[in-house]
C-alpha cells in the first residue's frame, strides 16, 4: 500500500475549475476560493476568510467566516473528468491520437497536431480515420461501432423502444436475439448522441444571441433489478436533467454512471495510490463510488446545515456489477458547467431547481460571474406532491375565489394584467415581512401539476423593479423537466417505477426493469434525441423546432443511422 500523501489545504484548480468557495451570493466571500496554503488571502481582521473542518478519512467542509455557511470540499479534477462525459463524441475527437505506445506521436491529439497524421478514409459508421505519419498505425476518432447487420431493423427497434415495448417483446416481434438487440441499442445511442451534439453547437454560437432562457432542473432515480439470487439488493442510479421551459428542449440528461471504467482495475489502482487514506475530495478517484464507500461508516456527515451533501448509504442498495457509479454531486457540478458552455450565446439565464440537496450550490458555483453581473438568476421551487386529486382541486378553488375577489375590486384590468398585479401585491407583502434570505414565497396561483407551490429566490439583490420581479416569479416552474421525466416513465418500459412489496423486505423487482446500467445510459441518450427532434407537440412542432435548432421534423430513420437525404429519397 502506498504511503499516506500530503495534500493542499483545498483541492487544486483543474482546467480553470475551482468550486471550493462560499456559495452564498449575499456574502462577500462568494466566488472567492479559500487559500491553498495557510497565512494568505487574509481579510481586514487579519485572518483568512475560511476555516477547513474535518479529519482524515472524512468529508471536509469550509466554514465561511463572513456568513458562517458551510460548504463541502470537492475535487476540481473530478468535476473536469465528469464534465467530459457530457460530450462523449466531441471528447473522443479531441483526444484521439496514435494508438502505438512506442510511437513519438502517442498521446498527441489529431486536433492539436494535424500535421502528425494523414487522413485515411472513414469507418462504416461514417467516422473519419487517420494514419500516423511516424509509425503508420491507423485509427478512427469515433466510437468503435461494428458494421450493422440487419440495418433495416434499426428503425423498428427505435420505434418499439420509445413506445414502451419491453425488451423481450422487441426480440419476439422482430425475431432477433437479445445480443442483437443490445448491439443495436448501443449503435442507436452513438448515432443519437452524435446527431444531438452536432445540432447543439448552434446554441453556443447563436446569431443573434438568444435574449433569455428559462431552465428547469431536477433529478430522477432509477432502480435496476439484481442480476443474481445470491445478492438481491437493487442498484439505484440517479439522473440529472435540464429542460428549457419555453420550448421543452432537453438541454442535458446525465446518469451518474460511467460505463467506460472497470471496477476491479479502479479499486486496485485506488488501493495502490492510497486513496482510502485520503479525505474524499483529495482522492484520485474522488468522483467514483469505491467499494468501501458503500459502507456507511466512510460517509460520515460533518454538518447538518451543509446542503451540498446529497447522498447517504442505504444497505439495501449495491453498486453496479459493471462500470462504476459516480457520486451524484459531481454529476451536478458537471451539469451546470456543461450548461455554462452550451448556453454561452444566451444573454440572460434563469434557473428553476427542485429542492434536491446540492443543486443550488452547484448552480451558484458554476455561474459566479453571471450572477454577479446580473445575467443569471436562480430559484428553488417546491410543491406539495402528496395531495390527492380532490385536495388539489379544493386548494385551486380556494385560491381562485381569492383571485376572483381581487378582479372584482379591479374591474379595469384584463385577466392577464390582474394576475400580474395580484402577484405584485403578494410579493410586496412578502418582501416587507421577509426576515431572512431563506424565507419562501407562497405562489398565489397553484395548478394541478404544482399545487401549493413555494419559491425561494436565491439571487435577490433587491435591484429588480417589483413588476420585473413579479414576472420572474410567475415564470418559476419545473413544468419542463417534470413533463420530460413523466415521458421517460411512460415511454421506456425499463424505467417504469418498480413496486415494493412487504414480503420482499422492501426490495423492488420489476419484470420489465433493466439489469444493466449501460443499457439505461444508452436508452436515455436515445430517448433525449427522440424527445427533442421527433416527438411532435400539439402545435405540430418538436422542442428542437421551437428552439430554432432545426426547421423540420426529423424522421426516425435519421436517428436510426440513415442520412436525411437518404430518407427524403
Amino acid at each position: 500500500m502506498a504511503k499516506r500523501k500530503s495534500h493542499p489545504r483545498i483541492p487544486v484548480s483543474s482546467a480553470g475549475i475551482q468550486v471550493n468557495h462560499c456559495k452564498n451570493p449575499y456574502c462577500g466571500n462568494y466566488g472567492i476560493p479559500a487559500a491553498q496554503a495557510r497565512g494568505t488571502k487574509k481579510n481586514s481582521q487579519g485572518r483568512e476568510g475560511y476555516t477547513v473542518i474535518g479529519g482524515s478519512g472524512r468529508m471536509r467542509v469550509l466554514k465561511c467566516h463572513a456568513c458562517n455557511r458551510h460548504t463541502t470540499l470537492r475535487s476540481n479534477a473530478a468535476i473536469e473528468q465528469e464534465l467530459a462525459r457530457f460530450l462523449p463524441n466531441q471528447n473522443r475527437h479531441n483526444t484521439a491520437s496514435c494508438p502505438n505506445q512506442d510511437c513519438t506521436s502517442f498521446g498527441i491529439a489529431v486536433w492539436s497536431s494535424p500535421r502528425c497524421y494523414y487522413k485515411h478514409g472513414k469507418t462504416h459508421a461514417g467516422e473519419p480515420r487517420y494514419r500516423c505519419r511516424t509509425c503508420g498505425s491507423t485509427f478512427s476518432v469515433g466510437a468503435p461501432i461494428r458494421k450493422q447487420r440487419l440495418p433495416h431493423l434499426n428503425h423498428q427497434v427505435l420505434k418499439l423502444l420509445v413506445n414502451k415495448v419491453p425488451m423481450r417483446r422487441i426480440c419476439e416481434v422482430l425475431d432477433i436475439r437479445p445480443a442483437t438487440l443490445y448491439n443495436k441499442i448501443a449503435y442507436l445511442a452513438e448515432v443519437s448522441t452524435a446527431f444531438v451534439e452536432e445540432h447543439e453547437l448552434k446554441l453556443q454560437h447563436s446569431e443573434p444571441p438568444k435574449a433569455r432562457i428559462y431552465i428547469s432542473i431536477d433529478r430522477q432515480d432509477y432502480s435496476l433489478n439484481w442480476g443474481t439470487h445470491l445478492d438481491r439488493r437493487n442498484i439505484q442510479l440517479g439522473a440529472i436533467g435540464a429542460v428549457d421551459n419555453d420550448s421543452g428542449y432537453v438541454l442535458a440528461m446525465q446518469l451518474n454512471f460511467d460505463s467506460s471504467l472497470n471496477a476491479e482495475d479502479v479499486e486496485a489502482d485506488a488501493i495502490k495510490r492510497g486513496d482510502y487514506d485520503l479525505p474524499p475530495p483529495y482522492r484520485h478517484y474522488a468522483r467514483l463510488w469505491l467499494r468501501r464507500e458503500y459502507d456507511a461508516s466512510d460517509c460520515t456527515l460533518l454538518h447538518s446545515d451543509d446542503t451540498e451533501v446529497v447522498e447517504h448509504v442505504d444497505p439495501a442498495i449495491k453498486g453496479p456489477h459493471s462500470g462504476m457509479q459516480v457520486h451524484l454531486e459531481y454529476t451536478q457540478y458537471a451539469l451546470f458547467l456543461h450548461l455554462k458552455k452550451l448556453l454561452q450565446g444566451v444573454q440572460k439565464l434563469r434557473f428553476f431547481m427542485d429542492r434536491d440537496p446540492g443543486l443550488d450550490g452547484a448552480c451558484l458555483a458554476a455561474f459566479v460571474e453571471e450572477v454577479q453581473q446580473r445575467r443569471a438568476d436562480a430559484f428553488l421551487v417546491q410543491s406539495i406532491k402528496t395531495l390527492t386529486m380532490q385536495k388539489k382541486k379544493l386548494l385551486i378553488a380556494h385560491k381562485q375565489r381569492e383571485f376572483d375577489k381581487f378582479c372584482v375590486d379591479h374591474p379595469m384590468l384584463k385577466k392577464a394584467e390582474a394576475k400580474h398585479e395580484w402577484v405584485q401585491e403578494q410579493l410586496e407583502s412578502y418582501l416587507a415581512e421577509k426576515t431572512d434570505s431563506q424565507t419562501w414565497f407562497n405562489y398565489p396561483f397553484p395548478d394541478m401539476a404544482e399545487p401549493g407551490k413555494t419559491l425561494l429566490h436565491l439571487t435577490d439583490y433587491g435591484d429588480y423593479p417589483l413588476d420585473h420581479l413579479a414576472r420572474l416569479y410567475m415564470r418559476a416552474s419545473l413544468r419542463g423537466i417534470d413533463r420530460f421525466f413523466m415521458q421517460v416513465r411512460r415511454r421506456l418500459s425499463i424505467l417504469e417505477r418498480p413496486i415494493a412489496t412487504a414480503n420482499n423486505a422492501n426490495r423492488r423487482w420489476h419484470g420489465y426493469a433493466a439489469y444493466s446500467p449501460l443499457v439505461v445510459e444508452q436508452v436515455l441518450r436515445i430517448f433525449r434525441a427522440y424527445y427533442n427532434y421527433c416527438l411532435v407537440g400539439e402545435d405540430g412542432e418538436t422542442p428542437a423546432m421551437r428552439l430554432k435548432l432545426i426547421n423540420h421534423l426529423v424522421p426516425l430513420e435519421v436517428l436510426a443511422g440513415s442520412s436525411f437525404a437518404d430518407v427524403k429519397n
